[in-house]
């Protein structure tokens, strides 16, 4: 009889564990990225979220797309325009958002090993921190900066990447437990380095997409909470907030009314400019739940820069730095003397022969080569006489000044002397 039911057994035991499974595939895991087209066919949007039929997306202008149709194979899908600005543009709330009394924000990273390329070297990690961690750390000291604000930074790790949100969601529930304001999840996205790449005034950063996990039942809450950010990034930092993007999935979302996930950037990017972007996103988040803070300088400015050399490459290099076309090719020439030189020790073999040659150079070739220069020809007699045989026909000096005309006529009557 326990033959005849182990594979009914077996079959419940599948049903059970794939969708699991199959639900926390929520995002392309090896550097790929949808395309996602209107239906002119043009780029709405490209990242590493798996986009599903239903999906939608709202862009940096306020227009709302939903998605009708995808192609796995090619990792393309189209998107049909349901909504314009008038319907969906939100007016940012001016005085903070009523309940958010706790001035706690929380910040985890589901995917632990998200790594920014050019700048970590690697675009993901395996078994330590990656890059992100030093982005989520940026967002976190710029809000602790502001007026009496708490920031839990965690620093778990979730490896592997499969089943990565099941992980951390213990610890996003921990966290949701104490008394929060909102909690982020702070991802990098999959896309190509122009993607996110934006400059706003005299910054260098990229931007940051809201993501809201639609199969979390209460997720209109969360929705809101996008909405409102979204609006007030658009008062601050025009285009900094790329969209808002309703994908399938809860992303332990469910856990709090004002949690959402973030990508900040894509792994093409710069980390330098991510951390830029991640702490305009923070002014952003302070201004939402508290209101307007007190003045601060720009997330690039050169008080900050100061304050941590490695942002100066996001932002102007202070005066003490600056150089310009002659310094570097003073430096070029002095690189290019010093190589010469010791090529030349090389292939002479010691000093006394780099001395020789240096004299045979000057005694023979340097001769020969300042021989064949017509100095006569530099000379201000020379220069000055080819210039009073110039000769002027009738009328081409009319359109000359009057002293020019009486000079040149002084001139001629002189050399005719």
């Amino acid at each position: 009889m326990g033959k005849r039911f182990l594979p009914a057994i077996l079959i419940l035991l599948l049903l059970l564990t794939v969708p699991a499974a199959a639900g926390d595939n929520w995002e392309l895991e090896d550097g790929r990225w949808f395309t996602l087209y209107d239906d002119n066919h043009n780029v709405l949007l490209r990242t590493g979220i798996r986009i599903q039929v239903g999906d939608r997306f709202l862009d940096g202008d306020n227009r709302l797309y939903r998605v009708y149709k995808v192609d796995y194979r090619r990792l393309r899908a189209w998107a049909e325009l349901i909504g314009t600005e008038e319907g969906f543009a939100r007016t940012a709330a001016a005085g903070g958002l009523e309940g958010a009394d706790a001035r706690r924000i929380a910040i985890y990273h589901t995917h632990s090993g998200e790594s920014y390329l050019p700048s970590d070297g690697v675009d993901s990690t395996s078994q330590r921190q990656g890059g992100i961690y030093k982005v989520g750390a940026q967002m976190a000291k710029r809000l602790e900066n502001k007026d009496e604000v708490e920031v839990v930074h965690s620093q778990e790790t979730f490896f592997p990447y499969s089943g990565s949100y099941r992980r951390s969601r213990v610890v996003a529930a921990e966290l949701a437990q104490t008394d929060l304001d909102a909690i982020f999840d702070v991802h990098r996205d999959a896309a190509p380095w122009g993607e996110y790449f934006q400059e706003i005034e005299d910054m260098q950063l990229t931007q940051v997409m809201l993501v809201v996990g639609t199969q979390n039942p209460a997720y209109r809450v969360n929705e809101e909470f996008a909405w409102q950010l979204k609006a007030k990034a658009d008062e601050m930092y025009p285009h900094l907030v790329k969209g808002v993007f309703f994908a399938q999935g809860d992303y332990n979302q469910d856990l709090h009314p004002r949690a959402l996930l973030l990508e900040v950037g894509a792994h093409t990017n710069s980390r330098l400019h991510a951390e830029t972007g991640a702490r305009a996103f923070a002014d952003v988040v302070y201004a939402t739940l508290y209101g307007e803070p007190p003045a601060s300088p720009d997330p690039g400015t050169e008080r900050e820069i100061e304050e941590n050399p490695q942002l100066q490459p996001t932002a102007n290099p202070p005066a003490g730095r600056r150089g310009g076309v002659l310094k570097g090719i003073l430096t070029l020439a002095g690189l290019l003397g010093t190589g010469g030189f010791f090529y030349l020790f090389i292939s002479a073999g010691s000093w006394q022969g780099v001395k020789e040659k240096l004299v045979h150079f000057k005694e023979n070739e340097f001769r020969d080569l300042t021989a064949r220069i017509p100095w006569h020809k530099l000379k201000p007699s020379y220069l000055l006489s080819q210039f009073k045989a110039i000769k002027w026909g009738e009328g081409e000096l009319e359109g000359l000044p009057l002293k020019v005309k009486e000079w040149w006529e002084r001139l001629v009557r002189r050399n005719r002397v």
